[in-house]
């Protein structure tokens, strides 16, 4: 009579012992499978003591949440189809059982993510270094999300044409990997397709000597991108290095993604470009901390509708063109992509060391539409100069140091001799400017620049240059030209020079046997021989001078110790004054000298330039770099708007 309650109990523990089974994390009832190529040719079981002898076998034996442990050995077992090597499956990890990683090969693909997701390859070699097919990829992720490919070597002979391929919609980590020798690319969309509102994300990898690039992806017209190579953590870098064959390739190459960063990452010894960017955005941290050098022609290579951040903390020295380059356009190796691709979105350049380049830290080469802003970088000891615009663009310099620059100038506009229009394979070795495409607009200002060839040189230049510290440049400071129309057919030429601090520019030039440069220097575009060389000027049509346009107004600026005048303008117009100078020419008291030859100042030099000042400036510390006045100097307040002549006064004084 007792029996049917104890049955009744036990089936009741036996219900609350399956539900809490089913309750359990699908982790904890997970199972690991074994496999070794040293059971073949048994199948075996997929227990540790009995494995199985393929990796396929033990997929399609495992369920959702299993691992494959794979132990050392070679596998090659090729399906048709896919005509791969592995095929994964959602939900299950295929990682290698020890530390020497498993290798597999042959196969079209050697390991396909196919409409899968939850799934992690880690710890193999994937081999494609052998003879046979040109094969696609050594891995394939098309429509997968959620899946990794992680801490393998990814190897071919530049025979196969890509080691991890990207298509359709993926969600993709790729980290710790050795990627290398491929024919076209160590990671890529590009070959036979685009992704299409992706996540991506490229950590940790070392990726070298690829035909194409290292980092090739294209997205989708009218899809959202987010690709990150790299990221916050100083570990989490790629090294990206020796990619691109005869002249052609990058490291990096994006074209339309959406959303980028680029970071921590070390992009060194490309053929071409370290990073190119086409239609690209970036997104927080934007491309930062960054280490780009060595690369055959740009560090950074930009064009398109991009809007980009670059900055801060990169580092970007030792290339080949310059550190970084708009050139996309005109550039032939680049072809067809380049087609209508002149940069046409805001790019900010901030908080970056760029130097050693070859040619030029910053160039402008094409004609770039949307705004540039280049702040607070220090521009230093590129071959020729610091900042080249050789096609129009709207630009503002800010806050930046730009130093150390003895083949050209700190911020260059090109000059007057060379071809029209340059030749755009090989700027800035040429240094004329693409005068079709009119003046570059410039605002110029709070920048510290010095110990340049010349610290500016503006012959194809309108705009204004405000609150600037320029001093011990080898010939002028300021040097700029501008006149009505020619050679653009429109009025052109800086507006507006106020509240710079001129100081210490020129020297002796031992080939002329003369002291030569000045403060602020207007040059005269009418004298058809370059007074610096010798050299004939080319012109398309020969400008018209500088009286013939609005005067420049020039005010409350220091030119002070320059080697022969301190102001030299051919326009001595009331739009000149509040001026402070002193020892230019190493002469006080001779005024002319002082002014380039304009009587200024007071009688008997008064010609309506009544506020004109000639005395010491009575810096705290010249020697030092130190331009601020000392309490007692003449200039603090006597400015046209109450405030200090020089770089520390006016409405936006220098830090």
């Amino acid at each position: 009579m007792q029996q049917a309650p104890i049955l009744f109990i036990r089936y009741f523990q036996f219900l609350t012992i399956l539900l809490l089974l089913l309750l359990l994390p699908p982790s904890l009832m997970a199972a690991d499978i074994h496999v070794d190529d040293d059971t073949c040719p048994a199948t075996g079981s997929g227990t540790p003591s009995d494995p199985y002898c393929k990796i396929n076998d033990a997929i399609n034996a495992a369920s959702s949440g299993d691992t494959v442990l794979v132990h050392p050995g070679t596998y090659s077992e090729t399906q048709f189809p896919p005509r791969s090597t592995i095929t994964m499956v959602s939900g299950i990890d295929v990682i290698a059982a020890e530390t020497e990683k498993p290798v597999i090969r042959p196969g079209r693909n050697l390991v396909v993510f196919k409409n899968v997701s939850d799934c992690t390859l880690d710890g193999f070699v994937l081999d494609g270094s052998g003879s046979g097919m040109a094969r696609v990829a050594l891995a394939t992720v098309e429509n997968a999300s959620n899946v990794a490919i992680r801490n393998c070597e990814i190897k071919g002979n530049l025979r196969p044409r890509t080691g991890i391929r990207l298509n359709g919609q993926v969600d993709v980590v790729i980290s710790g990997n050795y990627i290398h020798d491929f024919n076209y690319a160590g990671i890529t969309s590009k070959w036979v397709g685009t992704v299409n509102n992706s996540t991506i994300t490229i950590a940790n990898n070392t990726i070298e000597r690829c035909g194409r690039a290292g980092i090739y992806l294209a997205g989708a017209d009218n899809t959202e991108n987010t690709v990150v190579i790299g990221g916050n953590d100083a570990g989490s870098g790629n090294l990206i290095r020796q990619n691109g064959l005869a002249d052609k390739g990058s490291g990096i190459r994006l074209l339309n993604i959406t959303h980028t960063v680029i970071a921590n990452n070390t992009v060194e010894d490309n053929s071409r470009a370290g990073i190119l960017l086409i239609d690209t955005t970036t997104t927080p941290p934007h491309i930062a901390s960054n280490t780009i050098r060595h690369n055959g022609r740009a560090g950074i290579n930009i064009g398109g509708a991009s809007a980009l951040t670059i900055g801060d903390s990169n580092e970007i020295y030792e290339n080949g063109l310059a550190g970084i380059a708009f050139f996309v356009e005109r550039n032939n190796a680049l072809l067809p992509t380049n087609i209508g691709k002149s940069s046409s979105m805001p790019i900010t350049i901030k908080g970056n060391a760029i130097h050693q380049n070859t040619k030029a830290g910053i160039a402008v080469i094409d004609v770039v539409t949307g705004p540039i802003t280049v702040e607070d970088n220090d521009i230093y000891n590129n071959t020729r100069a610091g900042i080249s615009f050789f096609a129009s663009c709207n630009a503002t310099i800010n806050g930046n140091s730009i130093h150390g620059h003895t083949g050209a100038a700190g911020i260059f506009t090109g000059d007057w001799s060379g071809t029209n229009p340059p030749d755009p394979t090989n700027p800035p070795t040429t240094v004329a400017y693409l005068r079709s495409s009119g003046p570059v607009n410039l605002t110029i200002k709070r920048n510290r620049i010095f110990e340049n060839y010349a610290g500016m040189r503006l012959d194809h230049a309108s705009g204004v240059i405000t609150n600037n510290i320029v001093y011990n440049n080898t010939l002028a400071g300021i040097r700029y030209s501008g006149s009505a129309s020619e050679p653009f057919g429109m009025p052109w030429g800086i507006s507006l020079i106020s509240n710079n601090t001129v100081v210490s520019n020129g020297s002796y030039i031992a080939a002329d046997d003369q002291d030569k440069g000045a403060g602020i220097v207007f040059d005269d575009i009418t004298v058809t021989v370059d007074d610096d060389t010798g050299e004939p000027r080319q012109f398309d049509d020969m400008p018209l001078r500088n009286e013939d346009k609005d005067p420049i107004v020039i005010k409350n600026n220091i030119a002070a110790w320059n080697k022969t005048t301190g102001i030299r303008d051919c326009v001595c117009s009331t739009k000149r004054d509040y001026n402070l100078y002193y020892a230019n020419f190493g002469k006080l008291t001779f005024v002319p000298a002082q002014t380039g030859g304009c009587a200024s100042g007071t009688p008997p030099f008064f010609t309506g330039n009544p506020h004109e000042i000639f005395a010491d400036p009575k810096f705290i510390n010249m020697s030092a770099g130190d331009f601020r006045l000392m309490p007692e100097s003449p200039g603090k307040g006597a400015g046209d708007d109450g405030t200090d002549i020089g770089a520390y006064g006016g409405s936006d004084p220098i830090n």
